[in-house]
């Protein structure tokens, strides 16, 4: 992950985007924690709008896949298909995972 890269994208000083990663960071986990409750409680409204949230503030950071994913997910949300997105959510968890242990290293 080229955060160097990303910054430049977005005009900003790689210090400057690795604290907006930082939150970005927590407040994606707290929306990944409420998609996986809402799973949970078959809620498709709530996992639709946390994923709505993570797909634009990754989208806003340049982070495309984590954008992507999210996106596939708040679209079967959108269509009351829950039953098969556990690979999907395991997978937006595996990018948070890995982002944070780039920046943290």
């Amino acid at each position: 992950m080229n955060f160097k890269e990303l910054a430049e994208n977005l005009g900003l000083e790689v210090d400057e985007y690795l604290e907006l990663i930082e939150l970005f960071i927590d407040t994606g986990f707290a929306d990944f924690h409420k998609i996986q409750e809402a799973m949970a409680r078959s809620d498709s409204d709530q996992v639709m709008r946390s994923a709505h949230t993570i797909k634009g503030a990754a989208g806003n950071l340049g982070l495309m896949d984590v954008s992507e994913t999210a996106k596939i997910i708040e679209e079967n949300a959108n269509n009351n298909q829950l039953d098969n997105l556990g690979a999907t959510v395991a997978t937006l968890k595996t990018q948070f995972d890995a982002i944070e242990a780039f920046v943290h290293g």
